[in-house]
C-alpha cells in the first residue's frame, strides 16, 4: 500500500505544478506630445498582463534612418509587477521635417533568473496633421530563414528612395543591416532580409515578433510603413510537444500505473487467502 500512496503523492505534486506555473507577458504602446518648435516628447508605456513579475526592466531605444544621428539614454525602471503599467519618456530633437517618424525600443527583463527580451516600435508625429501614406506594405512573411515585404506605391508621381529597417530582439540576427529600393509609381518592390534566431539559454523554442519598418522622404514629409511578423527558434521540422499535453500524458501515466498496482494488490491478496494452511 506505501507504493500506492507513493504514486497518490506523485499525483498530486503533478497537478499542483502545472496549476503553478507563472509567465510575464509584457505589452507596450507609445505617446507623444509637442514640447517646442522642433522636440517632441514621446512616451513609451510597458505593461505586464501575466502572472508573475518581471525585474530587472531595462528599455533600450535604438534609432535609425531621419533618427539615426539622435541619441536616446536607455533607462532601467526595476520591476513591472503584474497589472502595473510603467512609463519612460524621451525627448526627441533637432527635427527639421514634419511628418512621421519611427523608432525601435528593445526590453531586456528577467523572469526568475532567466533574461528574456523583446522589441516593439515606437512611432510618433511632428507637426503634420494630414498625413497620408504613399508608401505601402502590401504584405509581409517569414519562410526558410528569410524574411520579406512587399512595398507599393500609390498616388506618387515620380520614384521614391525607401529604406527598410528591422526592429527586434538580439536573439534575433539579420543581414543586411537595411535594404534601400527605390519604389516607382503603381509597382511593386520586394525588401528581403536573412535571418536567424539563437535560443536563450534554458529555452529550447520561443516565438519573437519583429517590425519591418519602411522610412522614406516624399511630399516635404518624412513617412513610414510597418508590418509585424513572427518567427520561432525552434528548427524546422522538429515538433515541440505542449507543455498541457505533457501535464495530461504525466496524469496518464500516474492513473495507468495506479491501476496496475491496485490489481497487483488485490491478486495477491486473493492468493493469500486461497493458499494452503
Amino acid at each position: 500500500m506505501r507504493s500506492i500512496w507513493l504514486m497518490f503523492a506523485l499525483l498530486l505534486a503533478t497537478v499542483f505544478t502545472s496549476a503553478s506555473a507563472a509567465t510575464v507577458s509584457l505589452t507596450g504602446s507609445c505617446s507623444y506630445s509637442a514640447i517646442s518648435s522642433n522636440s517632441v516628447n514621446v512616451t513609451f508605456s510597458l505593461s505586464n498582463s501575466g502572472d508573475f513579475p518581471a525585474t530587472s526592466v531595462s528599455i533600450i531605444p535604438t534609432t535609425f534612418g531621419p533618427l539615426s544621428n539622435i541619441k536616446l539614454n536607455s533607462s532601467n525602471i526595476g520591476s513591472i509587477y503584474p497589472n502595473v503599467t510603467k512609463n519612460v519618456t524621451f525627448e526627441i530633437g533637432g527635427l527639421q521635417y514634419p511628418g512621421e517618424y519611427i523608432f525601435g525600443i528593445i526590453v531586456s527583463y528577467f523572469q526568475g533568473s532567466s533574461n528574456f527580451f523583446a522589441s516593439f516600435p515606437c512611432g510618433f508625429n511632428y507637426e503634420s496633421k494630414n498625413v497620408t501614406g504613399y508608401i505601402s506594405q502590401i504584405y509581409a512573411n517569414y519562410s526558410r530563414k528569410a524574411a520579406m515585404v512587399g512595398l507599393f506605391g500609390i498616388g506618387i508621381s515620380a520614384p521614391v528612395n525607401v529604406t527598410t529597417y528591422v526592429i527586434a530582439p538580439p536573439q534575433v540576427h539579420y543581414s543586411p543591416s537595411k535594404v534601400a529600393s527605390k519604389i516607382t509609381p503603381d509597382n511593386e518592390t520586394n525588401s528581403t532580409f536573412n535571418i536567424s534566431v539563437s535560443n536563450l539559454p534554458g529555452l529550447s523554442n520561443a516565438t519573437y515578433s519583429i517590425t519591418l519598418a519602411s522610412v522614406y522622404y516624399y511630399g516635404g514629409k518624412y513617412l513610414y510603413a510597418i508590418r509585424n511578423i513572427y518567427i520561432s527558434s525552434s528548427k524546422p521540422g522538429a515538433s515541440v510537444i505542449p507543455t498541457s499535453t505533457l501535464i495530461v500524458i504525466a496524469f496518464t501515466v500516474v492513473i495507468i500505473a495506479l491501476i496496475i498496482l491496485i490489481a497487483f494488490s488485490v491478486v495477491r491478496k486473493q492468493r493469500r487467502k486461497t493458499a494452503p494452511q
